[in-house]
């Protein structure tokens, strides 16, 4: 998920270099475009052999949340799901803070929602479908379970903003884009840059 307009506008530009574990091999890796299919396909569960192995789908696991986040950090995201990156795990990092120092910053594999509450409607913007942004309905309180790199159960509740993105990219594990979801006026009026991304995907495909 895109960062929200009005924080975008309102802070500089973070430097990527603050938010990387100086061990990691943190090369950015490439997003998935709007309207690629592999943004469709639902992604599967990381195994408890697969955590006890640190690895999954021929993925580092610890290698892939770094390059993960660095990514996220230089598209200037709040959250980025393993499938935006054409990997089909069930994966989502995210940071709401967006603190120069990286606190807010967590990544949870086989996430689960559940007491989901209120409702809140506001902006989105995704990471995968640039330059469209649209009103959504989400949940405004929940609750967020699953396990950590190490494959440890971590659980926490999530409001506002943080329900928001933590919703945004589950569906994304669910191969459920936030323009599903929009109103078709809101789908009338980002046409123009919808049509130029399918463009964009038909004139790559012809060049494969």
């Amino acid at each position: 998920m895109s960062a929200p307009k009005t924080k975008a506008a309102e802070q500089p530009a973070k430097s990527t270099s603050k938010h990387i574990h100086p061990a990691a091999n943190a090369a950015l890796m490439e997003l998935v475009l709007y309207p690629d299919p592999f943004l469709n396909q639902p992604a599967r569960e990381v195994s408890a052999a697969e955590f006890r192995a640190g690895s999954a789908g021929g993925w580092n696991l610890n290698e892939l949340v770094e390059r993960m986040k660095a990514t996220m950090y230089a598209s200037e995201g709040v959250g980025l799901a393993a499938p935006q990156v054409r990997v089909g795990l069930r994966l989502f990092i995210a940071d709401a803070t967006q603190e120069d120092d990286g606190s807010g910053f967590f990544a949870i594999f086989n996430p689960v929602l559940d007491e989901m509450k209120g409702s809140l409607t506001e902006e989105e913007g995704c990471l995968s479908i640039p330059d469209v942004r649209a009103k959504v309905k989400r949940f405004k309180l929940l609750r967020c379970s699953g396990f950590n790199v190490k494959g440890e159960p971590v659980e926490f509740e999530a409001g506002d903003l943080l329900a928001r993105i933590c919703q945004h990219e589950n569906d994304h594990l669910d191969g459920i884009l936030f323009i599903s979801k929009i109103s078709m006026t809101a789908r009338f009026s980002n046409r123009k840059k919808l049509e130029e991304l399918e463009a964009d995907y038909r004139i790559a495909k012809k060049r494969i």
